[in-house]
């Protein structure tokens, strides 16, 4: 019934078939949107160099201009998708609880349409070549709450309901996750990560969890639903507990 929310698979966000494809044109529309400023820039920039004979120039900035285009196409991607957001929470604005997994469900529907929205940005800034992009711009742009000096460039975080203090180190290939499917219901829940956090790599964290400021949790360990970790202590294991020390 569920498909990655990423077009490349490594994305633990599902969307329901029966919704993906009733709302897969707002997934079309933000694609062909995003190109538009490309093509306009690309249109001048045939027009301005090329039609003026400046061949040589043109070769020689024409690997600046694939870099520029690449970013263009992921500014504008993220652009248009966060302006149809905007729309759709006027119509029901996304809270935390515990809801029904059926297309009746408010909350679930408006869930799986804002992930359809957010799923070509996403995509195209996991292809960039510098990940700060997806974790320091895409995921802001989206509302998710990061501080100073965080280093969290290899992690896979929510695109909501998300706050990360300053100064926190997030593993390689760590996961936060504030969505839980359990049978028949829907869980969702903020992630919270107070500031100067240090979490392992390949961690999991599971919707609810409170980490406070200092706290540790130690490489390959995951929390509960709600968890909360101490100030400045040390938690490790399957779920996590307070390591001795």
């Amino acid at each position: 019934m569920f498909q990655p929310a990423s077009l490349k698979g490594d994305s633990p966000t599902p969307i329901d078939e029966r919704i993906r494809n009733k709302y897969l044109i707002l997934y079309i529309l933000i694609i062909i949107a995003s190109f538009f400023p490309c093509s306009i820039f690309e249109y001048y920039y045939f027009i301005y160099i090329w039609g003026n004979g400046l061949f040589l120039i043109f070769f020689l900035f024409l690997p600046f201009n694939f870099l520029l285009l690449i970013y263009l196409l992921q500014f504008s991607a993220v652009l248009f998708s966060s302006l149809f957001l905007r729309l759709i929470n006027l119509l029901h604005y996304p809270k935390e609880g515990l809801f029904k997994r059926d297309i009746k469900d408010k909350d679930y529907l408006y869930w799986n349409i804002r992930n359809i929205i957010k799923k070509w940005p996403l995509y195209i800034t996991a292809t960039n070549p510098f990940p700060w992009f997806k974790n320091r711009f895409t995921l802001r742009f989206f509302g998710v709450k990061i501080g100073r000096k965080v280093i969290c460039d290899n992690s896979w975080i929510s695109s909501e309901f998300v706050s990360i203090g300053k100064n926190v180190i997030i593993g390689m290939n760590s996961t936060m996750i504030t969505f839980g499917i359990e049978q028949d219901h829907f869980i969702l829940k903020k992630i919270v990560v107070e500031d100067d956090v240090l979490i392992g790599a390949k961690c999991v964290l599971l919707p609810g969890t409170l980490i406070k400021k200092n706290a540790k949790l130690s490489a390959h360990s995951y929390t509960n639903y709600d968890d909360v970790l101490e100030e400045n202590l040390i938690y490790s294991g399957h779920p996590a507990k307070l390591k001795n020390v």
